[in-house]
């Protein structure tokens, strides 16, 4: 091959791969925020269940099964309302379970959580 077939044909796979990471990356950029009035959390992750605890609430929690989801409607008056979520193996708040995240929920935006990982490694993430 020539010198400019080659450069030719190497323009050609860096504009396709660039064209491929960025559709890869248009669909996280455009998702839409979690349902007004919704909190909803799906467990990808193994091996622990998530609860999730809203501490200034009366303590209301709710327990989301590993591999489930599960979405609820609290009725909360606060704008800003305190959130905890449990990573859990057997009882919660018992010696298998901590606290891996902390936030304030706006009931009025609603909230869509995602976990993955482990027991002892929990990702999660938030729209």
């Amino acid at each position: 091959m020539q010198k400019s077939t080659l450069t030719k044909w190497s323009a050609r796979i860096a504009a396709a791969t660039v064209i491929a990471a960025t559709a890869a990356l248009v669909p996280a950029a455009t998702a839409q925020a979690g349902t007004p009035h919704k909190f909803r959390l799906c467990n990808y992750g193994s091996g622990y269940d998530t609860v999730v605890e809203f501490p200034n609430h009366g303590g209301y929690a709710f327990r989301v099964l590993a591999g489930k989801c599960q979405t609820i409607s609290p009725v909360l008056k606060d704008p800003n309302q305190a959130v905890s979520l449990y990573a859990v193996q057997g009882q919660w708040k018992g010696s298998r379970s901590y606290v891996f995240a902390g936030f304030s929920y706006a009931d009025s935006r609603g909230i869509d959580i995602t976990t993955r990982g482990t027991y002892g490694a929990v990702n999660w993430s938030w729209r």
